[in-house]
């Protein structure tokens, strides 16, 4: 027996059978292949049979010579051969009796017939718009349990997805009510009850005690049907004229469609959210916008009353000088919490584009938070140099604040408002 070449099975023997445990040859699999005949087997089914397992090479497998009687078939018996007879069924082939049809082949004579809780569940799914969207709970089911048992025989497929869908959409539709109706009452108690202590405030360095009395709390509501939205911010006192505070806040504070993408349109001034103002040492009083700023600057003006003596309007100077690494302060209501300081540095000085508007915003490290919108930022001598404006995501970073400069208001507030003439 001649010599086989050794080789790992390739793409030529892959999937060849191995003449000796006829099992397929892999790839990488040690192969012989016969130098004889060609034939491709596994190297150790070669050495354990001694040589090629092959038809040709075999001899073992090819037949011998037999002993005996052989059958010889000549041409007159295959002309006097005739056909096996044909095989017949045992019953004749005809229409299925209807009773062993699929109901899915019936006659289409047969009338098909309603399914019923799809209709429920239409009905019900209408009706949980107006009844608080429990019947839309039921209608979801019943729609699901028509799906699932509908047949081609009844009508109503339609109708039970509409059923299904009306259901799903009124359940998403009152939780989103019910979230608003129902929403945490935080932000809706007196303003009364966030007066400061009257003794911390008379232990204040005059121009920390002057900024603090120029602060107010702004309370925001904006109504949209039976949907109640509800806010607060703060703001500062620029001028007490005839028993009448003018007051400086951010224009997101008081108007409640100014959203990220700062509208520059200025709006219908009727069209702001309804305002409550509370002073130092006066009760809460009702509040108008008389100006907001152009170009979606977030500055806004409003009045009210005073009753009390103890608000005083702030101090600020037109042009004020203002140098990286400055202490600050501000003063504004952070979560509520009234009358609150917090201290910083000036960290830069930036420019903001505001529809053609060239607007400088102060950088500064003090903490700012939701609640301080509209608040004063003073410069170490309590002069006013910005309203605060903006805060970075505290999940983010902190000490990152920023303050619209008060010369931005003072460039762009009317004469009428007499605010240079400090």
């Amino acid at each position: 027996m001649p010599t086989p070449s050794r080789r790992f099975a390739g793409l030529r023997e892959t999937g060849t059978l191995c003449p000796h445990c006829q099992i397929e040859l892999r790839t990488g699999d040690d192969t012989a292949v016969c130098a004889k005949c060609g034939s491709s087997q596994h190297w150790d089914c070669w050495q354990s049979s001694d040589g090629c397992g092959s038809y040709e090479c075999s001899t073992g497998r090819r037949p011998g010579p037999r002993n005996g009687d052989v059958l010889r078939v000549s041409l007159d018996d295959l002309d006097q051969a005739r056909p096996l007879p044909v095989s017949r069924p045992t019953f004749a082939v005809g229409p299925i009796p209807i009773s062993l049809r699929l109901d899915d082949d019936r006659d289409d004579s047969t009338p098909r017939t309603w399914n019923k809780l799809a209709i429920a569940a239409l009905i019900l799914s209408l009706l949980g718009a107006p009844l608080f969207g429990v019947p839309g709970l039921i209608g979801i089911v019943l729609g699901a349990v028509a799906l699932a048992k509908h047949s081609r025989r009844q009508k109503g497929l339609g109708v039970a997805i509409t059923g299904l869908l009306l259901g799903i959409a009124d359940c998403i539709a009152w939780v989103i009510v019910l979230a608003f109706y129902f929403e945490a009452p935080g932000l809706a108690i007196s303003l009364d009850e966030f007066e400061p202590d009257p003794a911390a405030l008379k232990q204040l360095p005059p121009h920390i005690a002057r900024s603090m009395a120029a602060n107010v709390l702004v309370h925001s509501a904006a109504e949209w049907g039976r949907l109640r939205g509800e806010g607060l911010g703060s703001g500062v006192v620029l001028r007490i004229k005839d028993a009448t505070a003018l007051i400086v806040t951010n224009r997101h504070v008081v108007d409640p469609a100014f959203g990220e993408n700062n509208q520059p349109d200025v709006p219908a001034l009727n069209k702001m959210a309804k305002l409550e103002v509370k002073l130092l040492g006066q009760a809460a009083h009702p509040a108008s916008v008389v100006w907001v700023a152009p170009g979606g600057i977030d500055l806004a003006l409003i009045r009210v009353a005073v009753t009390a003596i103890e608000p005083q309007a702030a101090e600020w100077d037109d042009v004020p000088t203002l140098t990286i690494g400055d202490d600050v302060f501000a003063v504004g209501n952070p979560h509520g919490l009234g009358w609150s300081l917090t201290r910083g540095s000036l960290s830069q000085m930036r420019l903001n584009d505001f529809s053609g508007h060239e607007t400088r915003i102060i950088q500064t490290s003090a903490a700012i938070n939701p609640g301080n919108s509209g608040g004063g930022l003073y410069d170490k001598a309590g002069k006013l140099i910005g309203i605060n404006t903006w805060t970075k995501d505290k999940r983010m970073a902190e000490g990152l604040s920023f303050a619209i400069t008060f010369t931005t208001l003072l460039d762009l507030a009317p004469a009428e408002h007499e605010l240079r003439a400090k």
